[in-house]
């Protein structure tokens, strides 16, 4: 029996899913949901339930208890560094990483997001002002507060909303030159304990070379500046045949860096442009 440890929302298990479909183990695969502190407090800024960890420190404890033998997360939701006897094992393709609106965006218009990343570039890379207000919930609950006209427009991940077959409410897809992304955003990560048997299996089937090496490279930018998801940082990282082009923005400085290295020098470029732009 494999045991897949996954936050209970629907779009996390939307990405346990997916993973599963692509394991075609021939082990039974249980799916175990796990409550978060980003769960249980759902109405609250994530700031103000401690910032780091919230949506894994549970599931990652699970894995530790060897409760659960691997888990899936939202990339863009792990924090910088984490328990020493864990590893990211293996990442899927990327999906789209921008950003989108549901909803109108006009002047003055009350714009739901508690990101401070897209707070700053909503400020900084559009013309017009915003009534910038805090929102929280899953997507479902987002939307439903759009909908029930306690905002004009609402700012998502695509990734997530096309997770969920929801794509056709989006009202336009942000360029990077208004909206970079965070770190990871549009990837699905399986994490593992370092002393897992098996984990190559894992790796052999899952892992998408070009992604792991685009997103782990923003994973190094984020932890030389000692940041986390909720850092007002934007960063993108593209492979180009074997060159490896990494774009990363600190809006707490306003610092902006961008450089290059051969793909399997992912961290060395990470570690780099994090010291351009603390």
């Amino acid at each position: 029996m494999i045991r897949v440890g996954v936050r209970g929302s629907k779009l996390a298990l939307a990405y346990a899913d997916k993973v599963v479909h692509k394991l075609e183990s021939p082990t039974p695969i249980e799916i175990v949901p796990i409550k978060t502190t980003a769960d249980i407090h759902e109405n609250k800024a994530i700031q103000d339930i401690g910032g780091k960890g919230v949506f894994v420190t549970e599931i990652e404890q699970k894995l530790l208890d060897k409760t659960i033998d691997i888990a899936v997360h939202s990339f863009k939701d792990l924090p910088a560094e984490m328990d020493k006897d864990l590893e990211i094992i293996a990442v899927l393709e990327r999906n789209d990483p921008r950003d989108c609106y549901v909803g109108k965006l006009h002047p003055h218009a009350r714009v739901g997001t508690g990101s401070p990343r897209r707070i700053a570039q909503l400020k900084e890379n559009f013309n017009v002002e915003f009534d910038v207000k805090p929102i929280r919930g899953n997507i479902d609950t987002r939307l439903k507060k759009l909908d029930n006209d306690e905002y004009d427009a609402v700012i998502f991940a695509v990734a997530g909303l096309e997770a969920l077959q929801l794509e056709k409410r989006i009202q336009k897809i942000l360029p990077f030159d208004k909206m970079l992304p965070c770190v990871g955003q549009g990837v699905i990560a399986i994490q593992a304990r370092k002393d897992m048997l098996d984990k190559e299996f894992y790796i052999k089937k899952l892992n998408h070379l070009p992604t792991y090496f685009s997103v782990m490279s923003e994973r190094a930018m984020l932890q030389e500046i000692e940041g986390d998801c909720h850092t007002a940082v934007g960063a993108i990282s593209t492979l180009v045949g074997d060159c490896l082009i990494l774009e990363a923005i600190n809006y707490n400085n306003n610092k902006h860096w961008k450089a290059m290295s051969k793909r399997n020098e992912y961290s060395w470029l990470g570690k780099e442009v994090g010291k351009k732009i603390k």
